[in-house]
């Protein structure tokens, strides 16, 4: 009961926060947008159809953040996890076009001769575009963290990204004030694109290893190999304080959820009632590692049928 309370309390406040970042995120992709076309700057651009976008998916991010609380179906009878992989990959792809759709624009106009911008203007909505994205990821950083979760942890790393368009673009101005007026007007044209093309070379990496990890999720790939020895830890403990043989431990993990299966090799036949309290204790030792971790623990004294239970490729390395 009361880790039920503790879920539902973790649930309103992502939903809170996801919901207060959607309206600060979604105003400042309107004012970015609007700025931009009236000062013609192509970083102010990029930041603002990258906060738009960004506010699309913090809604979307909301509907998954729901459907992992939900209860198990007749349709999804393994629960809602692997739908925040899968929404993290969609994201990250479009982030990505976005990306090189900003990024072929700038390379045109360094190869047209630039542009002019209006310096006073951008300054001004980049700079406040930047302290609020720093307080915002702060924020979502510390609550991802503290709740332990993938959603708000991507959504921190989204306006970290922003708040270093923020900065680009703020030392972008900068740099074009300066160059206007020590006489470099034709070498300020070119500043504001090569400072995008420059931004968005150093994005990229970061996009693609967001979809690639997410992939990897999808596809039931291993979790990360910290997590893999803390719940071999685990494992041992039991093998060694319980004296069994050994043990083999398979998981998987889809966003925050983390699915394993535990094999425990007995030395000798034990009662039903005795090993069903030894799974109540293995299944409360990995509860308390990860709240959102779903285990099946087997015990066998003739492991002959064990390879049987896997697939062949599993199988014969056992």
């Amino acid at each position: 009961m009361h880790k039920n309370k503790w879920n539902m309390s973790n649930k309103k406040t992502e939903l809170l926060l996801l919901r207060v970042t959607t309206v600060v995120c979604l105003a400042f992709g309107i004012l970015s947008v609007a700025a931009s076309l009236k000062a013609n700057s192509n970083s102010m651009l990029f930041d603002g159809l990258y906060s738009l976008i960004q506010s699309m998916f913090i809604l979307g991010s909301g509907r998954i953040v729901t459907l992992l609380f939900r209860k198990q179906n007749k349709k999804f009878q393994f629960g809602y996890s692997a739908f925040e992989p899968f929404f993290i990959a969609i994201r990250s792809t479009v982030m990505l076009l976005m990306t090189f759709s900003i990024a072929a624009s700038a390379f045109h106009a360094v190869l047209t001769g630039g542009y002019a911008i209006d310096v006073a203007i951008a300054f001004k909505i980049n700079l406040l575009s930047l302290v609020v994205c720093i307080i915002v990821y702060v924020v979502l950083a510390i609550q991802a963290k503290r709740l332990k979760s993938p959603v708000l942890r991507v959504e921190g790393r989204s306006w970290l990204i922003d708040s270093a368009i923020s900065l680009a673009a703020v030392l972008a101005m900068i740099m074009i004030y300066f160059a206007n007026k020590r006489g470099y007007a034709k070498l300020a044209l070119y500043i504001d694109p090569i400072v995008t093309i420059f931004f968005i070379v150093g994005l990229a990496p970061m996009l693609v290893r967001e979809l690639l990890q997410s992939s990897r999720e999808l596809l039931g790939a291993a979790p990360a190999s910290s997590i893999q020895k803390d719940l071999e830890q685990i494992a041992k403990k039991h093998v060694k304080h319980e004296g069994f043989r050994k043990s083999k431990l398979f998981a998987i993990q889809q966003g925050r959820g983390l699915s394993v299966t535990l094999y425990f090799y007995l030395k000798e036949e034990r009662s039903l009632r005795e090993l069903d309290a030894l799974r109540a204790k293995i299944l409360q030792d990995l509860r308390s590692y990860s709240s959102w971790c779903e285990a099946d623990v087997v015990f066998t004294l003739d492991a002959s049928w064990v390879p049987l239970a896997m697939p062949l490729a599993v199988a014969s390395t056992i």
